[in-house]
């Protein structure tokens, strides 16, 4: 996994790549709220909240991007089979979904950094 910052820019410089400026917001923040899964990705999409959790690499990230991009046109898109490995229900509060096996502390203190 990127640092957090090295992983911050390279996800910025792929949404810039995307084409997707002007047509979808992209913002950072520090915690949506289930740390114990960092990175979290909240896109909200036809009326639809969609969380992904573990988006820790710039390829992940384009891989969602370019489903954001077909789905903005196409809402009946299919999630492609890799987001939907990282893809979680989540309504707020508490601590989030359990963690997967590996090394999800790991993930949440990088996030922090």
């Amino acid at each position: 996994m990127a640092p957090h910052r090295a992983l911050k820019a390279a996800a910025r410089r792929v949404y810039e790549r995307s084409g997707l400026a002007g047509r979808v917001r992209l913002a950072f923040t520090d915690c949506l709220g289930p740390c114990s899964e960092a990175n979290v990705v909240f896109v909200y999409l036809h009326g639809r909240p969609l969380w992904f959790r573990r988006v820790n690499s710039p390829e992940l990230f384009g891989v969602l991007l370019e489903y954001v991009r077909t789905t903005v046109d196409d809402p009946s898109c299919a999630l492609p089979r890799r987001l939907g490995a990282h893809s979680f229900s989540w309504t707020g509060g508490g601590v989030g979904p359990e963690p997967a096996a590996d090394a999800a502390v790991l993930g949440a203190a990088e996030m922090r950094r």
